[in-house]
């Protein structure tokens, strides 16, 4: 795939996907734990395993496609937006490249 906005755009949305994957178990039960009241887990490890029995393992990515609206679009803003400023430098200093 040749070095433009589509590249660019592609691999942004593909990094937002990988980050949401592995970024929401983590968010789920961060989020559980500290919207629990007092004395409701022991740990986070409990909140984890009260979480799998209670949902299963879909349960780690609940609130996932919202969750990836927000990173996916801010990846592909970002991204995108850097290598474009990036291309602008480098034509206005070839010296940089």
């Amino acid at each position: 795939m040749a070095d433009n906005v589509p590249c660019h755009f592609v691999a942004a949305f593909g990094a937002g996907f990988c980050a949401t994957v592995v970024a929401s178990p983590v968010d789920v039960v961060k989020t559980r734990y500290m919207n629990a009241s007092p004395g409701q887990y022991r740990n986070v490890l409990n909140c984890l395993l009260a979480l799998l029995m209670q949902d299963g393992p879909a349960g780690l990515y609940k609130g996932f496609v919202p969750s990836f609206l927000r990173l996916g679009s801010w990846n592909i803003v970002m991204f995108v937006s850097y290598e474009q400023l990036q291309r602008v430098m480098v034509l206005a200093r070839p010296g940089l490249a």
